[in-house]
């Protein structure tokens, strides 16, 4: 199977966006196979097939959700050769009496012999029989059709695992860089409570001047800020958060929907972090962060 054997280090991301062609020529037979995929929410099978393989499409239409998953795909399907049709013969019979009964009116109101048969009933009016071309045996186009599908799928899925192994460099990149801003927040949070409780023991100071402060009442308004700027938790959940989307690198699944949830976790966290800390230094890198979580989103959006 490509699912297993396909891979670059430990990724394993796909991607919704693929292509395959193939094509074959044997036995007076041809065939032509191509998909095309896009991103998609779900899995939109979109088909143009000869007609006569109606009776199979759902059948092939499975197949291709077996092994795409997820996004719009396009399939288009040509099977053609001298031996996948074969002529019948199909009789009107309303249009064949309707004309023998008027040869017979026409006859005996000419006072005629009525010499009329078949033979030149069928040589004088060629639409009274009209020839169909009918398809090959559904059953058995469908034995040879699979195999083909099958190798158009595997070389779709390759190629989105190509693609899926430059999304997760591109990923792993960004999660790095975000990371280490998350890092340098956790740094800058104890240097920045230092120095707002020490803006406030002086705020308090010059507003009370000669009175003496009431070290009790100091001790419980900097517990209070340091409770409101303390972001030690959403600290910890973002690096949690961090570790857990390295994991969907090595996973052998649809893991997109999951990896956008998880950003958009992330993205809650950080903004928490925004809306509790008034460091200029802490709002710059909560920026930085959400601008690369936005770049990861878009990428997100196909993966499989």
């Amino acid at each position: 199977m490509v699912f297993s054997t396909i891979r670059n280090g430990d990724h394993m991301l796909r991607s919704m966006t693929t292509y395959a062609r193939v094509e074959y020529a044997e036995d007076a037979w041809s065939s032509v196979l191509e998909l095309k995929s896009v991103n998609g929410r779900f899995c939109d099978i979109h088909t143009r097939l000869p007609r006569w393989m109606n009776p199979i499409e759902d059948r092939i239409k499975k197949l291709v959700y077996e092994k795409m998953i997820r996004g719009r795909i396009d399939l288009s399907i040509q099977h053609e050769g001298d031996d996948a049709k074969r002529p019948v013969f199909k009789p009107d019979m309303d249009l064949g009496r309707s004309y023998l009964k008027t040869v017979k009116s026409l006859a005996e109101g000419l006072d005629l012999e009525n010499t009329m048969d078949l033979p030149t009933l069928l040589c004088s009016l060629k639409d009274v029989i009209t020839v169909q071309e009918q398809g090959p045996d559904t059953e058995k186009a469908w034995e040879r059709i699979r195999s083909q599908l099958e190798e158009l799928l595997d070389k779709a899925v390759k190629m989105s695992i190509t693609e899926g192994v430059t999304l997760a460099k591109d990923l792993e990149s960004r999660l790095s860089r975000i990371e280490k801003w998350v890092e340098d927040i956790s740094k800058r949070t104890g240097e920045h409570l230092d120095k707002a409780q020490q803006e406030l023991k002086e705020r308090i100071q010059s507003i009370l001047k000669d009175v003496p402060v009431d070290g009790g009442r100091l001790a419980q308004e900097s517990a209070i800020l340091a409770d409101k700027l303390d972001i030690t938790e959403e600290i910890v959940r973002s690096l949690s958060h961090i570790e857990q989307f390295r994991k969907f690198f090595s996973k052998e699944e649809a893991i997109g929907r999951k990896m956008d949830f998880l950003l958009q976790e992330l993205f809650r966290e950080v903004n928490t972090m925004a809306s509790k800390s008034s460091d200029s230094v802490i709002s710059f890198l909560v920026v930085e962060i959400k601008c690369e979580l936005e770049k990861m989103r878009e990428q997100v959006q196909n993966v499989v």
